[in-house]
């Protein structure tokens, strides 16, 4: 009797840790239900395309840089800006907003605010009045990345290279469309120096037509300094 009481007992524990090891492996094979945490993405100037927004997964939230829809044209801010000059009458006004997790889909709306007035360039380029400057914008769909031609640019010949690397230059000449520029010398900061240049080379610089009015004067934001051939 007492064997038979012992081999149920033997048989009773075995089935509670059988239940038990049945519960655990459900448990390590449950998943959590729910959504993704939702993740933000920040696309900067220049480098979102209009097929980005549908590549994406869905709960991704994009921040996509300034941009506007102007005749069934997307523009994106290129984040340089326009010193040329040119008719002084502007061609609109941005009327419509949308959230700037998304791109325009009307004409005449931004993803970055409304009141902005715009005018017409060429046939890639549309300027932005934004917080008094002429922000240039460029058709999303070309394939043109170079410098846009409203953006000031003269050339120089180097006087002396300082010890951080940046450049003291004579003024030369500006390129056309522009307002001649004062002759002397401009204390350039060497940040965007594409290529290596000693003291007596010529060279191009790209900026955003600001300049201070140090001795010698420097210049607002440099955007790009290359060796002139």
């Amino acid at each position: 009797m007492k064997r038979q009481r012992y081999i149920l007992m033997i048989m009773i524990i075995s089935l509670f840790a059988l239940i038990g090891c049945g519960k655990i492996t459900d448990n390590r094979n449950n998943t959590t239900d729910g959504v993704l945490p939702t993740q933000s993405k920040n696309i900067g100037t220049e480098q979102m395309t209009a097929d980005d927004e549908k590549s994406g997964s869905e709960n991704v939230v994009y921040d996509y840089p300034p941009c506007v829809m102007i005749d069934n044209i997307l523009y994106q801010d290129t984040g340089y800006v326009s010193s040329m000059i040119g008719c002084g009458n502007m061609d609109g006004e941005i009327e419509s907003t949308v959230d700037g997790t998304h791109l325009p889909t009307e004409n005449i709306q931004s993803n970055f605010g409304t009141g902005y007035q715009y005018q017409r360039g060429d046939e890639n380029h549309v300027v932005v009045m934004i917080d008094d400057e002429k922000r240039i914008f460029r058709n999303m769909e070309a394939k043109d990345r170079s410098i846009p031609k409203q953006v000031m640019n003269f050339t120089a010949k180097v006087k002396e290279i300082t010890e951080n690397g940046a450049l003291q230059v004579s003024y030369i000449s500006v390129a056309e469309g522009f307002m001649p520029m004062s002759e002397g010398e401009y204390f350039v900061p060497a940040d965007n120096l594409r290529d290596e240049v000693q003291v007596g080379d010529v060279v191009t610089i790209w900026f955003n037509g600001n300049i201070m009015e140090t001795a010698p004067a420097q210049l607002g934001t440099v955007y790009r300094i290359e060796k002139s051939e």
